[in-house]
C-alpha cells in the first residue's frame, strides 16, 4: 500500500510587478542508497518561479520500506510558523488511497515567495531493504490573484537505489576434493538469503585473495555447489577465496580452502555426515593403476570400529564413487558422535590414513 502526504504550503514574499514564470518544481534526496534503520532527507523545492502563495504537493511513497520522521522548513520558509501535522488517515477521493495531511503555514498573510529556493526537507526512516520511490504529484499553485495554475517539474520521480547494503551470509561446508591428475573439486552450501543471487571464486597459487576487484582471478561465478578446477599443476597449492553475493552486488565475508591436485586420493563426502539421515557418506578413490582396496574404520583413540570394505577394485585413472559407510560400527549399531579415523591400503602396499566426523 502507498501512502499520499499531502502538503498544503502557504508562503510569502513581495514579488509583484514581476513577469509571472510558472514554478519548475524538484525532488531529491540527500542518500544514493539506504538500508533498514538508516534515516535520509527528501529535499522539495522550486528552481524557478515567482508570486507563490500556496503551493500544494503530494509526495507519495511506499510505507512498507520507509517511515514519515518529521519535516523541517527550507530556505523559502524562512520565519515561518511550520508544521501543523494531523495524522488522521482521510479518504484521497483523486487517489482513491489512504493519505496522512500535513500543513506548513507561513507567516505575514499577503506576502508572496519566489523561486529559487526550498520548499521544506522530509526526513524519512528505512524500515526494510529494497527499493524506495518517491513520486511527487497533484502539483498546484496559488498566484497573487488566488487563480490556480499548473506547473512544470524538473522531476517528478526519485528514486533511492540501491537500497540493500546488507550482504549475504558467506558459504558454508567449503571443502576440496582431489580428483585426479590437474584436477580440484570444489564442494560448498550456497547461503539461504532471499537475495542470494552467486557464489564467485578466486584462485591463486600464491596466497589467500581478500578483496573481489582483483582482474583475471575469477575461476567460478554462478548458482551451483560445485566446481571443477582443471588444467591444474599436479603437487602445486592452490588457494581459493569464496564470496556470496546478492542482486547489488554485496559481497559477502570470504571464505578460504586450499587443495593440491594429485593423481592419487581418498576423499570423503560429506564430511562430517549424519548417519541418522540414512545417506552416510560415500569414499571417493582414485589410483593411478588397477588395484584392490581396504577400507577399515577405527575410533579417535584408535579402536577397531569395522571392516568396510575387502577387496574393493578400483581401476587405473577412473574415480571410483560406490563406497560408503552408514554410519554404523561391525555389530550394526550406530556409532557415537566424534572423530574417526579411515585407513585405506591397496593390493601394492600403498596406505592412505585420512578423518570422517559423525555429528548430529
Amino acid at each position: 500500500m502507498r501512502k499520499t502526504i499531502l502538503f498544503i504550503i502557504i508562503c510569502s514574499l513581495c514579488s509583484l510587478g514581476l513577469a509571472q514564470t510558472y514554478p519548475h518544481v524538484y525532488i531529491r534526496t540527500n542518500s544514493e542508497e539506504i538500508s533498514e534503520t538508516d534515516t535520509f532527507t527528501v529535499t522539495l523545492g522550486a528552481t524557478r518561479g515567482d508570486s507563490m502563495r500556496t503551493v500544494f504537493l503530494r509526495l507519495n511513497y511506499n510505507e512498507e520500506k520507509v517511515r514519515f520522521l518529521e519535516g523541517t522548513p527550507g530556505s523559502l520558509f524562512q520565519g515561518a510558523v511550520f508544521w501543523d501535522i494531523h495524522p488522521e488517515l482521510i479518504q484521497d477521493s483523486t487517489a482513491g488511497d489512504s493519505m496522512i495531511y500535513m500543513v506548513a503555514v507561513m507567516l505575514g498573510a499577503g506576502r508572496f515567495v519566489s523561486a529559487p529556493g526550498t520548499f521544506f526537507n522530509v526526513s524519512f526512516v528505512a524500515i526494510d531493504s529494497g527499493r524506495a520511490d518517491f513520486t511527487l504529484d497533484s502539483l498546484k499553485f496559488i498566484n497573487p490573484d488566488l487563480e490556480y495554475f499548473g506547473g512544470t517539474w524538473d522531476s517528478l520521480v526519485t528514486v533511492i537505489s540501491p537500497t540493500d547494503t546488507f550482504p549475504p551470509a558467506p558459504i558454508s561446508d567449503f571443502k576440496v576434493q582431489e580428483d585426479g591428475s590437474g584436477r580440484l573439486k570444489l564442494h560448498w552450501r550456497d547461503p539461504n538469503d532471499d537475495d542470494f543471487m552467486g557464489t564467485i571464486i578466486l584462485r591463486s597459487t600464491n596466497t589467500f585473495i581478500q578483496t573481489v576487484d582483483t582482474v583475471g582471478t575469477v575461476v567460478y561465478d554462478g548458482t551451483d555447489e560445485i566446481f571443477t578446477d582443471v588444467n591444474l599443476v599436479d603437487n602445486t597449492v592452490y588457494y581459493y577465496t569464496a564470496f556470496a553475493y546478492d542482486e547489488i552486488p554485496n559481497y559477502s565475508e570470504p571464505v578460504f580452502l586450499k587443495g593440491v591436485p594429485k593423481g592419487e586420493y581418498v576423499f570423503v563426502y560429506p564430511n562430517p555426515f549424519n548417519p541418522d539421515d540414512g545417506s552416510g557418506t560415500t569414499f571417493n578413490v582414485l589410483f593411478a593403476k588397477n588395484t584392490f582396496v581396504d577400507i577399515t574404520i577405527y575410533d579417535a583413540v584408535g579402536n577397531h570400529v569395522i571392516d568396510l570394505y575387502k577387496a574393493q577394485q578400483v581401476y587405473a585413472n577412473t574415480p571410483n564413487k560406490s563406497m560408503t559407510w552408514n554410519g554404523r560400527n561391525g555389530d550394526n549399531e550406530l556409532v557415537a558422535n566424534g572423530v574417526y579415523y579411515f585407513v585405506v591400503k591397496t593390493s601394492q602396499g600403498d596406505q592412505k590414513i585420512g578423518k570422517v566426523a559423525v555429528l548430529r
